[in-house]
């Protein structure tokens, strides 16, 4: 079912409003979630850190400078393991192994490149040996403030990883179910900051339309009054050219009520169509025929190309007012001495309507909303008629009736054009609906 002009601009500042939320909760979300992975990562390594340096600094303690006699080397051979994933090895000044007091190896220990940098004071390292990361922390034992030796712990990363990356995984899960949950509440919040907008949107159009059947009845006496003055000669000279304004006014001014109220009433229910088989080419030829001659008063040239059949069901009447509304705005923007043509063309199943003219064009920002009702840009015309503002307007509901679109773009050598796509004859059916 077609959308009326104001549900696609409730929808559309839904859908604004609805991603510029979304897309603060997401940035909420992944900070907090970053900033929590790199506290608690960085407190895990932080303990781990201090774990190490406390076994290494208390077996430095208890060789008070001194390295271990044979006897103890032996004794510490035949203890059971206590901790698989640490390793606390005492070392000669070279790097060679003089105790391991967990009885364990890691890849890459004892470290030779530690050693020698831990010659001028602790080094604490991460190396990576065989596929298998190792926290390395090397202490000089001293003695008169020379190194006799090291005293070197490794532990194992492997748990600690998988620790950081468990941590990882729990923050994506609780992000994205926050996200979820967050999308849902942001998408029906929105939905309920729009009901007043949309209730404003119907009090608005229930007022246009009071306000143009109120203006309809006035509009139609002052005309019916200046023709029985014009008719009888009742006022005559310079007052006659008076009249003949005040006629003319009076019927601008019953067109743009009938204008308004036909889109009050499309906004309330959808345009009634009776679509038929028509061959939109010739259709199209007969109506810029009779537009011709405003276009010649104007000083502007028409011209059609729609030679080729291009079937298509329709509203005839309906196809008619939206040819007419395109060629008369083609006209209005079209300096004098100038061309509008009408291009009717088939592409694939659908039927493409193309209205150009030589006139300023549309900057790209105005190209969507010089549709909605009302809008109308400055300085375009070039024939003194500023227009009302919705003929643009109309012609978008006619083509949504339709099932079609209609754009507008200023390609390079034109001025304006204006594309209209309608289903073919083996399109969609209009929907027949009444208002």
């Amino acid at each position: 079912m077609p959308l009326s002009s104001t549900d696609r601009l409730l929808r559309r500042t839904r859908r604004r409003l609805f991603g510029v939320t979304l897309g603060l909760l997401t940035l909420l979300v992944v900070g907090v979630g970053a900033a929590t992975v790199v506290v608690v990562t960085s407190a895990l390594d932080a303990d781990l850190d201090r774990a190490l340096e406390a076994a290494v600094m208390a077996q430095v303690a208890a060789l008070n400078g001194e390295l271990p006699s044979g006897e103890e080397q032996a004794e510490a051979a035949e203890h059971t393991p206590a901790v698989a994933d640490t390793v606390l090895l005492v070392l000669d000044p070279k790097g060679k192994v003089l105790l391991n007091r967990t009885g364990e190896t890691l890849p890459g220990l004892p470290g030779l490149g530690a050693v020698a940098d831990a010659a001028h004071g602790p080094d604490i390292r991460t190396v990576e040996t065989g596929g298998i990361e190792v926290r390395v922390l090397t202490v000089p034992i001293l003695q008169d403030g020379s190194p006799t030796g090291f005293v070197q712990g490794g532990f194992d990363l492997t748990l600690h990883d998988q620790q950081s990356r468990s941590l990882m995984l729990a923050v994506l899960v609780v992000g994205a179910l926050g996200l979820v949950a967050a999308a849902a509440i942001a998408y029906v919040v929105t939905g309920r900051a729009l009901v007043p907008i949309r209730e404003g949107f119907e009090a608005q159009r229930r007022f246009v339309a009071d306000a143009s059947h109120e203006l309809r009845t006035p509009a139609a006496l002052i005309r019916a009054n200046a023709e029985v003055l014009e008719r009888e000669r009742l006022v005559t000279g310079d007052g006659s050219a008076l009249v003949s304004d005040i006629i003319g006014e009076a019927d601008r001014l019953g067109g743009l009520v009938g204008d308004l109220l036909q889109l009050a009433a499309w906004d309330e229910t959808n345009l009634a169509l009776s679509p038929v088989a028509l061959d939109l080419a010739a259709l199209a030829a007969d109506t810029v025929r009779g537009a011709t001659a405003l276009a010649a008063e104007r000083g502007v040239g028409l011209e059609v190309d729609a030679t080729d059949p291009t079937p298509a069901t329709a509203d005839r009447d309906r196809i008619v007012q939206l040819l007419l509304i395109l060629v008369d705005n083609a006209i209005d923007h079209s300096p004098s001495g100038e061309t509008v043509t009408v291009r009717v063309r088939k592409a694939g199943d659908d039927v493409v309507i193309d209205v150009d003219d030589r006139g300023p064009g549309i900057p790209a920002a105005e190209r969507e909303r010089i549709f909605e009702p009302f809008t109308r840009l400055s300085g375009t015309t070039r024939h003194g008629s500023g227009g009302t503002g919705l003929g643009l307007a109309i012609a978008r509901r006619i083509v949504d009736a339709h099932g079609g679109t209609i754009r507008a773009d200023s390609p390079a050598g034109i001025g304006a054009r204006f594309t209209v796509t309608l289903p073919g004859s083996h399109g969609r059916t209009p929907m027949v609906t009444t208002g």
